[in-house]
């Protein structure tokens, strides 16, 4: 006597089970994944702008555990753009204040060239792939398990902290540019000091070690961006 599938009614060749469920499962998977790239990409970052003030290490697993790649990119997009106009405002001040002081002649006209918006954006993409590429390097290295987004992502977070503090250091120059790059300064010590914490919870290196392991990432990072890069495109 031939059996039927008790779920959706298939008849079943040689009592080998249904394959309905298997179906099933593929569905709600698909569903999971919309639903994922569908979410409210603006809610995530103004939670993550919060958190990153008031509980920064809390907000850095938070976010290194969901590992969104979108909102990573974006993080890191709007930071740069906000660094490349800091950049390009503080030149154009800073020029103009030279001008000013050595020939007597009002600097405000100068224009300083658009390559120095662009150069800085891009200086500042390269910097954080290049710093998550080798926190990656260096955890695998020392045989620690580690994935490339949700290093690119506690990076991402903390870029949230200092596109605020560059945008307050943009208001500042209008006031004075020496104190905007002060502040700016500063912040990019917080930057820092923050991602530091979030990779000591992020990782399992051992303590001893991982002082000396960052280090040596952020060093590296700065020679390639500072100097290797603009010899190359000199």
């Amino acid at each position: 006597m031939a059996k039927f599938c008790t779920n959706c009614g298939k008849k079943l060749v040689d009592g080998k089970p249904c394959d309905c469920e298997k179906k099933e499962e593929k569905k709600v998977v698909e569903t999971e994944v919309v639903t994922t790239s569908s979410s409210d990409l603006v809610n995530e970052y103004l939670e993550a702008l919060k958190g990153i003030f008031v509980k920064p290490v809390d907000t850095m697993k938070k976010f290194t555990k969901k590992a969104n790649l979108t909102l990573t990119v974006i993080m890191l997009l709007l930071n740069s753009i906000i660094f490349g106009l800091f950049v390009y405002l503080f030149a154009k001040e800073s020029v103009g204040s030279v001008l000013s002081s050595i020939y007597y002649i009002s600097g405000r006209g100068y224009e300083v060239p658009a390559s120095v918006f662009f150069g800085a954006f891009a200086l500042m993409i390269v910097f954080f792939f290049c710093l998550g590429g080798l926190l990656h390097l260096i955890t695998n290295l020392m045989k620690k398990e580690s994935d490339f987004k949700e290093i690119m992502a506690l990076i991402g977070v903390n870029a949230v902290f200092t596109t605020v503090t560059t945008l307050v250091a943009l208001v500042f120059m209008f006031i004075n540019g020496w104190l905007a790059a002060i502040i700016l300064a500063i912040a990019g010590f917080m930057f820092l000091l923050n991602l530091y914490h979030g990779f000591v919870n992020y990782t399992a290196i051992d303590k001893n070690k991982i002082c000396y392991a960052f280090t040596v990432c952020y060093a590296i990072t700065l020679f390639l961006v500072c100097y290797v890069l603009p010899k190359i495109f000199d």
